[in-house]
């Protein structure tokens, strides 16, 4: 379940509905600024705050073929949300447990916001039914769904349009059978 909300809208024109111009960018500054996001990233972030995983990708032919990718762990998302001042705070938590009172599945909602009162809710789950998560701790799942959805909320409201670490190791997706929390989400 992947859920985002923007929570400041552009100004649309009641007469009109087109968006006003004065929120349309200027491609030279909106150039400039992913150039400057791109080189704080170089700066700021080492080899320690990624991780390498190989992933399925089809080539030109619509074959199949391991690639090796590059993906942000959660120092690198602490330390851009340091970078931009970003404030996060969880809006909502969800514990399914399992009839042993074990946590099954966790989900958060987390926001982030920037010092100009701009900000974005994102949420995540993490799930027992995952590869690699049926023997982890009640902690760690609760952590990875936290992290997943404080992580997303980060890239969202600064534009980087990236998918962390903690994503892609979710491997084994949930299905809508095997989740209550996918079950109530209707969109």
């Amino acid at each position: 379940m992947v859920k985002a909300e923007l929570i400041e809208e552009p100004q649309v024109s009641n007469e009109t509905e087109i968006v006003k111009v004065d929120n349309v960018p200027n491609v030279d500054v909106a150039i400039e600024q992913w150039d400057a996001y791109q080189k704080l990233c170089k700066g700021l972030l080492n080899d320690t705050d990624y991780q390498e995983i190989i992933v399925k990708e089809k080539d030109e032919d619509g074959n199949y073929v391991k690639v090796k990718r590059h993906f942000k762990k959660k120092s690198a998302w602490q330390k851009l949300s340091r970078a931009f001042n970003v404030d996060t705070e969880i809006v909502d938590r969800d514990l399914e447990r399992t009839k042993t009172g074990r946590i099954k599945e966790a989900y958060y909602c987390v926001r982030a916001t920037l010092p100009n009162g701009r900000s974005v809710e994102s949420d995540a789950l993490c799930s027992r039914s995952e590869k690699g998560k049926d023997k982890v701790s009640d902690h760690t799942i609760m952590s990875t769904a936290k992290t997943r959805a404080t992580n997303r909320a980060i890239a969202e409201l600064i534009g980087a349009g990236e998918v962390s670490v903690e994503e892609m190791t979710a491997e084994k997706m949930v299905t809508q059978n095997q989740s209550r929390f996918l079950k109530e989400d209707n969109s």
